[in-house]
Formats: structure tokens, sequence, C-alpha cells
């Protein structure tokens, strides 16, 4: 909880510079290093517990041996403790090398779920496939190195045993010359006890420092600098900034940073003021400047108290929402008003949005709303700000994704009742849409910020027609598609498998056959010598195979006698030295195939999810994804082999006692099957309660990881609205569901040792008053009889305990299984010649698609051709299917039935990473990767500088002066972070333009590429790519005066074609696209331009 709370207090930094702890590593912090603490806190108890343990066996080995044979085993357990701890200490370092290692691995995979759609865009699946396994292999090289100190430590485990006794009973044999039955067994039974509690401890203590280690992790986090407001309580309402200096926050200290300097402005309480700027300028800067999320360098910022009661409503470029329903995105934890939540949807115009989908305002929107438009997503994050009770409405560039229509009714929204009262202020690079109801008007430019006066912010402005989510499905109709698509991925077996299938397929990609028969013949082998070595040494008193009465002292055996003990104390050595080497080599067989298994599955897993088709990325919840690829595939890399071995062992070791008990006498046969019928019910409801528990456990840890994952990303508007004490409230609710069923877990764990301590007393008492009513009895059978049957006990706790534990970790294979076995798009097809496209041609022929089979159509009999360099507006409102027609192009959603075909070539004939490698894509929301500039224009760096700063000049991202970050602008060298996130959505945009610029492919598609930069600059890119771009393009338009220039409009409605032409012919026939101008702010220049 204190992780989760300290998340949203830390500063939101943009600086990729910055050393803060990243929220993949975080999310390790949560699901793995707060573990091993929880784990220690259950066994602590144990260290008091086996000190005295260790206290009563040396003082009842000394009353049995002496103080000579005590003494030995003492100084031989002591010069092991240091070995033990020694090995356990190299076993840390490497754990701890793992740890770092599986952070890399785990930001990796963060970036790449956040970006597969982009990766699946630009068919770079297996460029990422690459780096992921780079990540992947230094991980197993880490795991190597802590599988040999666990080898280590296991053999030496092993050794120290039969070292010690052997040296106790040489001693005590030596110094007494005889040896007796009542002497040898207790000593059997004691010494293990001695040395067990010491080498016990070292274990406990490596949990102790790796739960330390862990700690300092998570104390680490926990002392990085946290958010600190900078604004002064401005009792007017009033928001004024007075002289101040304002750049994004950073944990560093920076010569030249981004900054905003010099402002002196004043936002007056209930009034609309609107900012704008060019691209870049720094106007989410400014914006988060008023709600106290930035470094303020110099001056003052006055703004109302965000205290309780005061919040300001907040709605970034890109909306935050929290991976639920509509309605409770919308009222955000406040009470439910239904006259006041029905104003809030009419003026948000979701009303015909909410008609078209299955379940209303019911609807579960996904993950940061993928299951909605890029408009839909806007005007929900707006409705939230609405409802909410917040007097200051933050907005972030809202107009960028609606349509003429939605446009205008937002514009009334925002200056209407619900608004009356309330302080707006608004960014937008559609001034004029807002300017007569505007009260204040401020322009960014040249690193500062003032008042824009008369007439110089009345520019060429327009409206932007409805964009959609390129990156997820645009047509409200299509939500009962999506809704069918998670039904259908549910339906197709996506559950983990856990029959014995999981069995069948983890050994055989651990080894095959040969390695499954090594391995068990190796478990059963390894306890027949360790049985082996008990009976030898209980042969040291019987070198004489004659029965004898228990009523008669048994003479000991000298140790000069032929068959005398020192010849069995030799054979002793044998077996130990003998069962150590075996232990050895079968923990190297088992770590070499649980490697070879671990690197396989994952390899087979993340090969699938990078490749599977987009309905199931929309229907799948990323939070289940990274816990199958990080908690997971933790499971089967650290545990499924070790605790294989664990309880295989310990169920050889208990059907060896059964078998002694069998071979004793009938009634000991009849006492062994009452009690291992008691164990098998015991064991049944046990595993059953443990499944139950474990299922209520894996829940909430699940729901844990993905509010934590939401929640970070959403750090500033959760601060801005005060949501962060509900929020926090709501972890609370997982975490206490996610105790209560570990508390039950830990219950039941008790329950059973209680049932098999009982059970194993029960057993060694019956052995005892069995044998001893025999009349006679070999006496080594005796003690070998008894010393076994004190073992049943832990023997079935650990064997079932370990089974449990098993089902758990295999259930995890079962769930990495299950990914690997995923069915993912079709990959196959031929290669096309080296230079196709050459032309650009596109011929679409009565095209029918769908997101997957069985689903309705989203496209329906489109039909149309596009020659070489000709260029294309595709137009429509909301719902038309332009982004779908967008994505057939790339075969991101499968033809049913018509064909395209490029340049004479059906797109369903080439191979899939062919066609979207040679066809450009950018969507409105494109993903940026961390690193650089370089690496991202240039992934494979093999273009040179030159050509490289010359994309970046024609798209207006390059800066001049490498040491000067004022200006908002980049070097190749400059950094990026993950996802982009210390640029604005713009530069994104720019930056993906300029990597198709390098690129110069033949055809160009372009989903509201440039939907978030300024006029001037989409003008400008407009220019750039007429004359530098030479093939085909394809544009879905928002902008009309975007694509009022080009050769061809395709006006589309309800998945289909509804007028096509040049934009003059369909100008006069008075159609769609003619109501689409009408509705336009650009109505006059369009009509002038076009007509």
């Amino acid at each position: 909880m204190a992780i989760f709370a300290k998340a949203l207090k830390m500063k939101d930094s943009k600086d990729p510079q910055s050393p803060k702890v990243e929220k993949p590593e975080a999310i390790n912090l949560i699901s793995s290093d707060s573990a091993s603490l929880s784990k220690f806190t259950a066994v602590n108890h144990y260290i008091p517990a086996t000190l005295s343990k260790f206290l009563f066996a040396a003082l009842f080995l000394v009353q049995l041996v002496g103080w000579q044979g005590t003494l030995a085993a003492l100084v031989v357990t002591a010069i092991s403790v240091p070995v033990h701890t020694f090995v356990i200490k190299q076993e840390r370092m490497a754990q701890k090398h793992l740890a770092a290692a599986r952070d890399k691995k785990t930001k990796a995979i963060n970036e790449l779920m956040y970006a597969l759609r982009q990766i699946k865009f630009s068919a770079s699946e297996a460029q990422w496939e690459d780096r992921l396994e780079t990540f992947r292999q230094d991980e197993l090289k880490q795991l190597r190195r802590v599988f040999v100190a666990k080898n280590v430590r296991s053999v030496w485990s092993v050794a120290s045993p039969f070292v010690v006794a052997a040296a106790s009973i040489f001693i005590y044999a030596y110094t007494t010359s005889s040896i007796s039955p009542s002497i040898l067994f207790p000593m059997i039974e004691l010494l293990p006890h001695l040395q067990s509690t010491l080498g016990f401890l070292p274990v406990v203590f490596n949990d102790y420092f790796k739960a330390r280690s862990n700690g300092s992790r998570i104390e680490n986090y926990l002392r990085r600098p946290e958010h600190k407001t900078v604004l002064t309580p401005s009792p007017s309402g009033h928001i004024s900034f007075h002289n101040a200096t304002i750049s994004w926050p950073s944990d560093v200290l920076q010569q030249h940073r981004f900054s905003l300097g010099h402002i002196n402005v004043d936002f007056r309480a209930g009034e609309l003021s609107i900012i704008y700027g060019k691209t870049g300028s720094g106007k989410s800067l400014l914006l988060a400047a008023i709600i106290g999320e930035v470094d303020l360098l110099d001056g003052t910022i006055k703004a109302p108290s965000m205290a309780e009661g005061q919040s300001v409503a907040f709605v970034s470029q890109t909306p935050w929402l929290q991976n639920t329903t509509i309605k409770e995105n919308i009222l955000f934890g406040n009470p439910m008003d239904d006259k006041k939540y029905e104003e809030v949807l009419k003026a948000c115009a979701l009303y015909p949005d909410l008609a078209a989908l299955p379940k209303g305002d019911e609807t579960q929107i996904g993950l940061r709303g993928v299951k909605l438009s890029g408009g839909q997503r806007a005007r929900l994050a707006l409705a939230r700000a609405l409802y909410s009770s917040a007097q200051t409405l933050i907005l972030d560039d809202i107009f960028a994704s609606l349509d003429a229509h939605v446009s205008r009714d937002i514009c009334k929204a925002l200056t209407g009742a619900l608004c009356r009262g309330r302080t707006r202020i608004l960014v937008t690079h559609q001034v004029s849409l807002c300017l007569p109801e505007a009260n204040c008007i401020v322009h960014i430019e040249n690193n500062t910020a003032r008042y824009a006066e008369g007439a110089e912010f009345v520019v060429e402005k327009q409206i932007e027609v409805e964009t959609e989510n390129s990156m997820t499905a645009d047509l409200p109709r299509q939500e009962k598609s999506k809704e069918h698509a998670t039904t259908l991925a549910k339906s197709k077996g996506l559950d983990a498998r856990t029959d014995a299938k999981v069995y069948d397929i983890y050994f055989s990609v651990a080894g095959g056959l040969w390695f499954t028969i090594i391995y068990f013949l190796g478990l059963v082998t390894k306890q027949l010598l360790a049985s082996l070595t008990t009976r030898t040494l209980g042969r040291i008193n019987s070198a004489r195979p004659e029965s004898i009465s228990l009523e008669t002292d048994v003479p000991p055996v000298a140790p000069g006698s032929k068959g005398g003990w020192a010849q069995y104390l030799y054979l002793y050595l044998l077996t130990s030295t003998t069962t150590v080497l075996l232990e050895f080599l079968f923990n190297l067989h088992a770590y070499s195939g649980s490697l070879r298994a671990s690197q396989s599955l994952f390899r087979a897993a993340t090969f699938r999810v990078l490749r599977m088709p987009l309905h199931w990325l929309d229907s799948t919840p990323i939070g289940e994804i990274l816990r199958r690829l990080t908690v997971d595939a933790k499971n089967v890399d650290d545990y499924v082999l070790v605790t294989m071995s664990e309880f295989a062992d310990n169920f050889v070791q208990m059907m060896l006692i059964v078998c002694v008990g069998f071979n004793t006498s009938k009634y000991m046969s009849l006492l062994t099957l009452t009690l291992l019928y008691w164990c098998t019910t015991v064991s049944k409801l046990y595993i059953k309660a443990r499944t139950t528990v474990k299922r209520a456990d894996s829940q909430p840890s699940a729901a844990i990881l993905e509010h934590f994952t939401s929640s970070a990303a959403g750090v500033m508007t959760i601060r801005a609205f005060g949501a962060s004490d509900r929020l926090a409230a709501h972890m609370h609710g997982h975490i206490d569901r996610l105790s209560t069923a570990r508390r039950h877990f830990f219950i039941f764990n008790r329950w059973l040792s209680l049932q098999m301590s009982l059970i194993g007393v029960i057993f060694s008492v019956g052995t005892g008053i069995i044998l001893l009513s025999t009349s006679t009895a070999d006496a080594f059978l005796i003690g070998y009889c008894l010393s076994y049957s004190m073992q049943l006990s832990q023997a079935m706790f650990k064997a079932i305990n370990n089974f449990g534990m098993l089902e758990t970790y295999m259930n995890s294979a079962g769930n990495i299984i299950a990914y690997s076995e995923l069915e993912p798009e079709k990959q196959g097809g031929r290669e096309a010649p080296n230079n196709w496209p050459s032309l650009g041609n596109i011929e679409v022929k009565s095209l029918g698609a769908s997101y997957a089979p069985g689903l309705p159509l989203v496209l329906e009999d489109v039909s149309f051709s596009v020659k070489g360099r000709e260029r294309v507006g595709i137009v429509g409102r909301t719902g038309a299917g332009k982004s779908s027609l967008t994505l057939a192009l790339l075969r991101l959603i499968e033809p049913l039935h018509g064909s395209i075909v490029v340049d004479g070539i059906d797109i369903t004939t080439v191979a899939l990473r062919t066609l979207r490698s040679r066809i450009a894509f950018i969507p409105q929301d494109p993903v940026l990767f961390s690193g650089t500039v370089r690496s991202n224009l240039d992934y494979s760096h093999q273009i040179s500088e030159d050509r490289l700063n010359d994309a970046l000049q024609r798209v207006k991202l390059l800066r001049d002066d490498p040491e000067d970050e004022d200006s908002g602008l980049f070097t190749l060298d400059s950094r990026i972070s993950a996802g982009g996130a210390n640029m604005s959505q713009g530069q994104r945009q720019l930056l993906c333009l300029a990597r198709i610029l390098i690129s110069n492919p033949k055809i160009i598609i372009l989903d509201e590429a440039t939907s978030a930069v300024d006029d001037e600059t989409d003008r400008w890119i407009q220019d750039t790519i007429r004359s530098q771009f030479s093939g085909t393009l394809v544009v879905v338009a928002h902008r009309l005066r975007t694509i009022s220039s080009f050769d061809k409009v395709i006006a589309m409605s309800e998945g289909k074609i509804a007028e096509m032409g040049s934009p003059a012919e369909l100008l006069r026939k008075e159609g769609l696209f003619y109501d689409l101008v009408q509705s336009s702010e650009d109505r006059e220049y369009l009509m002038e331009t076009i007509g």
C-alpha cells in the first residue's frame, strides 16, 4: 500500500534523464519484492524456535554420547555453517543481479504492451522480439548463476549431515570401543535435529537478507522526491502568474531544460480563457502549472486551493480513463444525481454513442478506454469534468478528436448552464470556435506566455471533422462486435491449462522423454540411496544376522571384530559420498531442463502475443498479459522443477516409510493403511481448500497490478481531481481481499501441519507398541522402523504442501502454455518483389471485413481504385468506417470477401511482415520508444546522420544548437521517455512523419496523423509531403482543409462508400461531403478553394 501511496505522491517527471524509479520497476516492487517481506514475516518465528531446538538437541546428545561425541558433532557443524553461509551469500548476490535483470525485462515488456499496436503497424515484431530476447538472455544468465549457487547449497545440505553423523559416531565408537542400538538410533534421530537447526538458520537468514535487500529497494523508492505544491492560494479565485518561470518536473538539476519564463498573465475566475500556440511551444506545460504539476524556477503562481471540495477538473490531451464502466468514469466517486447526469450526457453528445452500445453506460471501456474511439474518450473525460463539483476546468485540446457537429455542441456546453460560474481554461488550435465567448486569449511563443491583442489571434482557424482512434475500432456500432470479441476470446480456451497435458508439454520442452526418464530415475535413486545409507549405519551394530530377544542385552560390537563397526562405517561413507554426488548431478540435470523449459515457453508466448490480431488485444486486459509474462514467467523460471523435485523427494520418502511399515508385520500394515486413508482424505480437503484460496489470491493480485498500472498513468489527473484518497481506498480494498486470502492460506497450512503431526505421532507410537508386543525381533529392524516412523509426519506435510505449491506453479506454467498456443494472425504468404509496390496503385473490390470471423461486418461492399501518386482523402461522420478501411489495407482486420490489390498483387497472398513494412501507416496516437530521437528514427542504425537531420528539419523538429533545450526542439541524441511521455502528442506525430520521410515508401496512410499540430505546422507538413513524397497518399481527414486539394475524396457512411470523386465533383453533388463542408468553420475557405 505504501508503494501505491508513494506513486500518487511522486513527481510526474517528464525528463528521461531523471533517475526516477520507472513504473515497471515499481510493478516488480509490488509483485515480487513485497512478497519476500511477507515470506520472511511468516517464517521469522522459526529463529527462536530453531535455537531452542538446537539447545535441547545438544543437551540430549551430551547425555547420550558424552561430551566427546557431542563436541565432534558441534565442531563439524560449526565448520559447516560458515561454508553454508558463504554459499548463501553468493546465492544472494546472484539473486540481486537476477532482480536487476528482471527489472529491465519487465520495463521492456511494459513498454511493449503499451506500444504493441504501433509495433504491428510498422511490422517491427521481429525487432522487438530480438530486443526482448536480449533482456531475457541476460535474465537467464543471472538465473544460471542462481541455480549454480542453489546446487552448491543443496549438495552441501545433503553432505553435511552425513559428515556430522560420521564424525560423532566415529569419535563415540573410538572412545568407548563399542556402540549399541540404544545409543545408535537415538543418535541418528538427534544428529539431524542438531544439524538441521544450524542448517536451517542460513536458509532463514537468506530469506532475511533477501527481504532486507528488497526492503532497501522499496525504501529507495519510498525516499524518492515527492510532488510538492508550487501554488500560492488565491482568495479571489483568480489564477495568476507573476514573473513565473516553469519547467517540467525533474529529479536532476540541468543547465539547459525546456521552460517558459517571465510569465505574467491572469485568468479571471468564472470566465472562459483560451491558450494557443505552435506545436511543442509549451501549452500543456502552462496547464500543468495551473494544477501545480511543474517545477517553479522563479516567480509565483496563485491559484484556488486544491483542498478537498475545491479540486480542479483536468482533461489531458491524451485522456486518462479507468478500466470500468462509462457511468463509473463519469461519476468518478461522486454521488449519482440523475438530472445532472442526463444534462452532462446531453452536453457531451454521448447519448448517440450510448444508444449504439449493447449495455449503454454500463459498458466496460477497457484499460485506458481501449474499446472507445478517440473522440468518445475525449468526450467521456470531459463528461467526468463537467459532472464533478470542481470550480476550475482545465481542458487540453479537447476538440482535436471531435467532428464539426460535436465540436459545436461541446463549445456550447462550455458556455452553458453546466459551466456557469466556473473558471474554464482551454488549450486549442481552434481559437475561432470559442472566440466569441472567450474573455481572455493567451498566446505562447518564444518560451513565454502573453496576452494576444487586437486581431493578432484571428488567424486561419477551422473546426476539425470527427476523428477516430485508429488503434481500435472507430465505429460505435462496432462496440457490439467488441463485446462479441471478448466472449470469443474467452470461449476459445484462453484460460490457463491445468490438466495433465501441462505436465506433458512442460517436460517435452524441458528435454523430452530421456530428460523425463533420467529425472524420475534420479529422484527414486536418491531416496533409495538415502535409505541405504541409514540402513548401513544401523548395521554397525548388526554384524551378526541372528535374531535376539528384546529382553536380553545386545552385546556391543568391538572395533576389531570381523565385520565390525569400522567396516560398516566405511560403507556408510561410501554410500553417503554417492548420495552427495548423485544430488549434484540430479540438480544439474533438473536445473538445465528448467532453463530450457523457461526459455522455450517464454519465447513461444511472446511470439504469439506479438502477433495476435487486434480484436484479441482489445478484449484482453493488459494487466493479465503483464501478469503472465512477468509473475507467471517468474514462477516457471524459479519454482516449477524445484518444487516438483521437493514434492517427489518427500513422496518417495513417504512411500519408503510406508513400505517399511508393510514389511514389518500385518498389524503394521493395517495401521499404515488406516493412516494412509486418513492422509489421503486430509490431502484432498487441503488441496481443494488451497485451490479455492489461491484463486481468491490471484484475482486481487491481478487487480492490484492493474489498479496500480492504471493509476500511475493518470497521476496528474488523479491529483487534480483530489481523488488520491479514494483510489487509495480502492487499493486498500484489493489488498484486504488479498490479505484475507493469504490469511486463510496460512490457516490451512497450520491445519495441515496439525493433521500430519497427529498422523506421525499415532504412527510412531503404534509402531513402538506393535514392535514391543512382538516376542522376537531384530534389534536393527526395531531401531530402523522407529527411526523412519518419526519422519512420516514431516514427509507427509511437506509432500502435501509441496504438491499444493506445485499446482500453483504449474498453473502459472499453464498460463504461459495457453499463450504459447494462441492462434496468431496468418503470417504466411509469398515474398513480394523487392520493389513492390513500385507504382502505388490500389484497387479494392467488393470488400467486406470484420474484426474476427463470426463478428458483424464493419466494411460492406466497399469498392474503389486509386492510381499511383494520387492523393486520396477519406471523410465521414463518427462511425462511418474510415479507420476500419485503413486497417483493412494493412490486413489488421482480415477481409471476409472481396479483395485488395496493390500493384497487381492481392495483399492476402503477401507475407504479412512484407505488406506492413512496405506500406507506411501513422495513427492519430503514435507511440515512441524509450531511447533517443536517432533510435526512434532508425532502429537498425543504418541511415546517415545527414538524412536523419534532414528529416527532422523538414518536420520542423530539428534544434540548431544541441545545448539549447529551451527551444523545445530536438537533436538526434535527445532522450525520449517510454511512449514519448516527454513530448507532446503533436511532436510525436511529427517524429513519426519524419521516420516516413526517411523511408520514402510508395504508399502512405495517415489516420489523423496531424490532428494534434497547429494549423501552420499542418500546412507545412502537407506542403512537405506534397513536394517530397511522390507516392500514393491516403489520408483519413480530420481537417477538410487538409484534403481540399486532393485528387479524390471518399465519403463513407455506415461502413459503405456513400460517394466518391474529386472535391469539386462531390461539392456539386450536394451530398454527404457537401454537408460536411457546410458544417465546417472553414466553409467559406473550402467553398472558395474547391469551387
